[in-house]
């Protein structure tokens, strides 16, 4: 049999789904690229919580199927490892990247700098808007192909139910780990996550059939909504 030269830590650490090491006091030891970004989404006591208690009952390791989601990062089997009383690890996995219908229709869609179009949109919300508001962004975003009058439009939605809410944080970003298969090509996500203290849910319903008919995934939270946008090129 042949030696391995390869430190499997590398693989480890460029993996797509999430691995993390805990100690037995729950404090994080390792983790890797895709886990550092989930921890902005979930608390280390929470995610210790859920290791211990699909912990396999002797050493060794425990794979289960499960429906399992940390603000938008959503997974859906977990396995937890480990093989002495000192170290215990998770690896959770990704949800199955998302398909689009194979024909989508593309009429109308132009090549877009999708964050010019967005801070366009800001600028009109706020001459109405009195409150705070915060934008965080990736400005390397690639270029898009999207419906900027429709996209517009949903935006001004969405703004509409944070009117009332003090404060506005919105972060802009790549989804890590997850790609999408719009007419059989994959795709990057860009993600909007769009925080308020406050939101006015009545018109959800609305803004769920605008996003979904612009083949844009839409996430609704009590304060919060989140798009994923397939960075149709």
């Amino acid at each position: 049999m042949n030696s391995v030269l390869t430190d499997f830590r590398f693989f480890i650490e460029y993996d797509a789904n999430p691995f993390v090491l805990f100690n037995s006091q729950g404090k994080i030891i390792y983790l890797n690229s895709s886990a550092e970004i989930l921890m902005g989404s979930c608390t280390r006591e929470k995610l210790f919580e859920v290791t211990l208690s699909y912990a396999p009952k002797s050493f060794g390791y425990k794979k289960s199927l499960l429906d399992l989601s940390f603000g938008y990062f959503e997974f859906y089997a977990i396995n937890v490892l480990y093989e002495n009383e000192e170290e215990i690890a998770i690896h959770l996995y990704n949800k199955p990247m998302a398909k689009l219908n194979s024909s989508v229709n593309l009429e109308g869609y132009s090549k877009t700098d999708i964050n010019l179009l967005f801070e366009a949109n800001i600028e009109l919300f706020k001459m109405q808007y009195n409150g705070k508001l915060k934008l965080i962004t990736d400005y390397d975003l690639p270029k898009l192909h999207i419906h900027q009058n429709n996209f517009s439009f949903l935006v001004r939605k969405i703004f509409e139910q944070m009117k009332d809410s003090k404060e506005i944080t919105i972060n802009i970003k790549i989804k890590i780990g997850e790609m999408i298969v719009v007419n059989s090509k994959k795709y990057p996500i860009i993600l909007f996550i769009l925080n308020s203290e406050q939101r006015e849910k009545k018109n959800d319903k609305e803004i769920q059939n605008i996003a979904m008919e612009n083949y844009i995934n839409i996430h609704f939270k009590e304060t919060s909504i989140a798009l994923e946008i397939p960075a149709i090129s």
